[in-house]
């Protein structure tokens, strides 16, 4: 119904009778129109990339973020766009998008950065979730805003700035 009518047309009444089920039914599993949506949202997003483990933990997180980078050129990005656009107005929407899209990404992409620190490939002493701003915020804004592209020589950049300022000097010239 979002992309036949659009957020602002929807109801959750609306929901109901093309569900056929009663308000009551809708209202217990959702609180209003923006947490319906943002669950909708969610389940059309892609999963996130795996995150593996190569050995390297720093290739590990450049192939997860370039295929990052390619979702979020897509359907995916559009979706992500649309959720962030609702976690602004709306309280529960946020804490959906935030739990639900945002942590499992920090928490897979901080256990990647923590396993490059325990192996001697980034200082110990990072904020990882720092880090993980770092990384995810440019494409985000990229995204929002659409000043620039989210492309591989972008993407590679930016690894380099954020990777490189945690990587150990004895790796750097490696």
């Amino acid at each position: 119904m979002l992309e036949e009518i659009g957020f602002d047309k929807l109801s959750l009444e609306g929901v109901a009778a093309r569900a056929g089920v009663g308000k009551a039914t809708i209202y217990r599993w959702w609180p209003n129109k923006s947490a319906l949506a943002m669950e909708a949202l969610l389940r059309a997003v892609e999963p996130m990339p795996p995150i593996g483990d190569s050995g390297c933990s720093r290739t590990d997180i450049e192939l997860h973020m370039l295929q990052l980078s390619q979702l979020l050129r897509g359907k995916s990005g559009r979706v992500v766009r649309e959720m962030i656009a609702l976690a602004q107005f709306e309280p529960e929407s946020k804490r959906i998008f935030n739990d639900n899209y945002l942590e499992p990404r920090r928490l897979a992409l901080v256990s990647v950065l923590r396993r490059g620190a325990q192996r001697g490939e980034f200082r110990e002493d990072a904020d990882l979730s720092l880090v993980f701003d770092l990384l995810y915020a440019p494409l985000l804004q990229r995204l929002l805003t659409g000043q620039g592209d989210i492309d591989e020589r972008q993407v590679q950049a930016q690894l380099n700035l954020v990777l490189g300022s945690i990587t150990l000097p004895s790796l750097m010239d490696t």
